[in-house]
């Protein structure tokens, strides 16, 4: 052969492992007619099933609507064959929307059949089958999420269920039940629906009195949910359910015993065979935190004669009865992520170890809050906190919000410090350690004399106290409706000026200047507007003397610093 018609030769196609040939792709905009006459109009590949490739579809009227898909392999193959004759016989419309009113459903997961028919693309004969366009595979949902919560779980068994009980009336077992072949709906009003589709191994099921082996078909499915009958190559009923049954614990507990052999399919048959023959103890032995539920489930399965028929209402009634149990419906939306949710106005109450509440903090109402008649109110939106000013003011929320390095706070909102255009004059929010209302908020704010927009108004929880924490100068508070229990008073923390000598000392220095170290913790004046301070609400007197400027701590320590300069000179 010369080399010009060596290089026009056609390419082989590839061949996979079982034999069957993966079809060339072909081009978008391809043009199919299937046996009703009805044109189809190919969009792109979107993915590869286990005999040929899927491609998005639109009828030839509306090209931009792709919510068709169709499925092509070369027509030598069986499988397509196979699923084709099953849709045809088991899944038209009409038999569908029977078999609902019949058993009283308002969804069933069953696709319907739409069309099928045979094409050529460059001399090679193709077999094809429309089919509609799904949503996303319950296997892609578990790889993200690693296990599904059980609700979801027993929900989807129940849609499963009940897609099993039609497609067994119809004489057929499905025989690969598995997350890659369990979509949710993509129309609204079906996403939490649960599809079965891929039909290729449907098959009519065993009705012989004698249970026969069939070498030909053993461990037939996919190895790792494959039925105990199916690995001896018998189709049944009870193997469905049993298959299914394998995907609820796979689902709920993260991983199956014999997914380490899986490449021996003896080996996995032997340990199904364990688990199948003395169901409460395997489960107890090799599953953690099993529900009494699916014991219950693969109890019941493994009575079943190969050729009896399951009473399928017993079944969904042992997953109803265990939905309503945990609290939750057989209807509803399918959450396949685990969620923590709180309840609505109060914070989440994860507690550590030492039974403090963990560092998460809520947005809406805190538990440190009494209930009032605002409850029900659209929250207010929190003002941004503003930098707090100099370094021993921010070491000093530090200290309060770091607590205990053992345990886990909550988090106090702590207000922020208005600085006076005066030096050294500064006002703060008493730290509350009891529970607080939106009135002692509110008079917070009125007393401390900063702008609405400086302050932080935010849910108030009690902070673990702590050595490192620093004593904070207090704001007085006049609301009498605030002070009638001493519970919901503002602790009074503050501490005893020392006494020095009094030196006058000039304070010119530090009266304007912004990068000065010298910052008095309580004021050097007060206020115009601000009311009167003490240091104790208890023990304060009219007849004890005001503190004198020259108390403060900040100017004590100048003073004496200074005495040490004089003495030093």
């Amino acid at each position: 052969m010369s080399k010009a018609g060596a290089q026009s030769a056609p390419k082989p196609r590839k061949r996979k492992a079982n034999g069957y040939k993966f079809p060339d792709r072909l081009p978008k905009g391809e043009i199919l007619r299937d046996t009703a006459k009805k044109d189809w109009i190919l969009g792109d590949s979107i993915g590869q099933g286990g005999f040929g490739e899927i491609y998005s579809a639109a009828e030839a009227t509306s090209k931009n609507d792709l919510s068709y898909v169709i499925k092509i392999e070369p027509h030598e193959n069986g499988p397509l064959f196979m699923e084709k004759n099953f849709y045809i016989k088991a899944a038209k419309p009409d038999d569908i929307k029977s078999w609902k009113q019949k058993q009283g459903l308002k969804t069933l997961g069953m696709p319907v059949y739409i069309g099928s028919g045979t094409h050529f693309h460059k001399d090679i004969k193709y077999r094809f089958l429309v089919m509609e366009r799904f949503g996303q595979d319950l296997w892609s949902l578990f790889l993200s999420a690693k296990t599904f919560p059980p609700h979801t779980v027993y929900k989807c068994a129940l849609q499963i269920i009940d897609t099993l009980h039609y497609i067994h009336s119809k004489e057929y077992v499905h025989g690969d039940i598995k997350g890659a072949n369990l979509l949710l709906g993509r129309k609204p009003g079906t996403e939490n629906t649960v599809f079965v589709v891929d039909f290729g191994l449907a098959c009519r099921y065993s009705q012989q009195k004698e249970f026969q082996k069939d070498p030909k078909q053993a461990h037939n499915g996919t190895i790792e949910y494959t039925s105990c009958d199916w690995h001896l190559g018998v189709p049944t009923r009870r193997g469905d359910l049993e298959i299914l049954g394998f995907n609820l614990l796979h689902w709920l507990s993260g991983s199956l015993p014999w997914e380490k052999d899986i490449t021996n399919k003896e080996t996995v048959h032997k340990k199904k065979q364990d688990l199948m023959s003395n169901v409460e103890s395997y489960l107890k032995k090799n599953f953690s935190g099993i529900s009494q539920v699916m014991t219950a489930y693969m109890t019941y399965i493994s009575k079943l004669k190969h050729n009896e028929e399951p009473n399928y209402k017993y079944i969904k009634d042992l997953f109803t009865k265990e939905l309503k149990q945990i609290g939750s419906s057989p209807i509803g939306p399918l959450e396949f992520k685990a969620s923590k949710p709180s309840a609505a106005g109060t914070p989440s109450r994860r507690v550590s170890s030492a039974g403090t509440p963990s560092k998460r903090v809520s947005t809406r109402r805190s538990l440190a809050h009494p209930a009032s008649d605002h409850e029900n109110e659209a929250p207010a939106k929190v003002a941004k906190k503003r930098r707090a000013g100099k370094a021993k003011v921010s070491n000093a929320v530090q200290n309060v919000l770091s607590g205990s390095d053992e345990d886990e706070a909550e988090i106090s909102p702590v207000a922020p410090v208005k600085r006076s255009a005066k030096a050294g004059t500064r006002t703060t929010k008493a730290t509350a350690t009891k529970r607080r209302g939106a009135k002692a908020a509110a008079a917070v704010v009125e007393t401390s004399g900063s702008d609405s927009d400086e302050l932080e108004i935010s849910p108030i929880v009690s902070v673990k106290k702590s050595s490192r924490a620093t004593k904070k100068a207090v704001v007085p508070i006049d609301d009498p409706d605030l002070l009638s229990d001493k519970n919901d008073a503002p602790s009074r923390i503050g501490r005893k000026p020392r006494a020095v000598k009094e030196k006058p000392v000039n304070l010119q220095d530090h009266s304007d200047s912004e990068n000065s170290d010298f910052v008095p913790a309580s004021p050097v004046k007060r206020a115009a507007k601000s009311a009167p301070r003490t240091t104790k609400r208890t023990k304060a007197s009219s007849t004890e003397p005001k503190p004198s400027w020259k108390d403060a701590p900040g100017v004590q320590w100048q003073l004496k610093n200074n005495q040490s300069e004089d003495k030093a000179k």
